[in-house]
């Protein structure tokens, strides 16, 4: 009798403790993110020398929030967007980075080395993604 009494207050204990367990989750504000995706051909971009090239992109999307604290990404596919490489990267023996001012972005091509005599080639076609994020300024 004692060891059923026993095994029945150890279970009701058991029953409590485990019951009175919550689980908790964090209740973080998702923070909004846009993508927009632009096609560009070779012809399209701007020389400044041999070595240099540029593509300016009208991104009316990028208002001066996010120049001021937003969070701006830019990506791009050299594969018809079977794989993406996130600049600012060397591809294939090109330097591509990027700049960007309220409404536009201004992506480079350029010779990492910046050596002189030496001409850089685009590819016939890029897909560009720029992500455009909301993010919480903290100063």
């Amino acid at each position: 009798m004692k060891k059923i009494l026993l095994a029945c207050l150890i279970g009701t204990s058991s029953l409590l403790t485990l019951n009175s367990c919550t689980k908790e989750y964090n209740n973080y504000d998702m923070v909004p993110s846009i993508t927009m995706v632009y096609e560009r051909t070779a012809n399209q971009w701007q020389t400044h020398a041999s070595q240099d090239k540029y593509l300016d992109l009208n991104v009316p999307e990028l208002k001066s929030y996010f120049v001021d604290q937003g969070i701006v990404n830019i990506a791009i596919s050299f594969d018809n967007e079977k794989t993406y490489l996130a600049i600012p990267a060397t591809f294939d023996g090109v330097a591509y980075s990027y700049d960007y001012t309220t409404g536009s972005v201004r992506i480079y091509a350029q010779d990492p080395i910046y050596e002189d005599g030496i001409s850089i080639t685009v590819p016939s076609k890029v897909v560009i993604k720029i992500s455009l994020t909301e993010s919480d300024f903290v100063q």
